[in-house]
């Protein structure tokens, strides 16, 4: 999961990267073709918001359905697959 946050980082950051190349002042016909250029390019990455999404609800759904072991009644493996689940909730929060 660390791989595709470091994905999606890169990606909004080369967003902001072109965004402040498109606000820069520069004469028409360079930005015009900037436009195209960028469009061309981002076309193939138009998956990154349903990507992010879906990172979103596998966050969410790991946290709302994670095994509560607070009883006796706790298998040793139940009880690790617990203590895993805190451990990466408490990393990313």
């Amino acid at each position: 999961m660390a791989l595709q946050w470091m994905i999606l980082t890169y990606l909004v950051a080369a967003e902001a990267a072109i965004a402040t190349l498109l606000t820069l002042p520069s004469p028409k016909l360079l930005k015009y073709r900037l436009v195209s250029l960028i469009s061309l390019l981002l076309q193939p990455a138009i998956f990154i918001v349903p990507f992010s999404g879906f990172q979103l609800l596998d966050i969410y759904w790991k946290m709302e359905h994670r095994l509560m072991c607070t009883g006796e009644t706790c298998t040793a493996a139940e009880r690790d697959r617990y203590e895993k689940s805190v451990s990466w909730f408490d990393l990313i929060c």
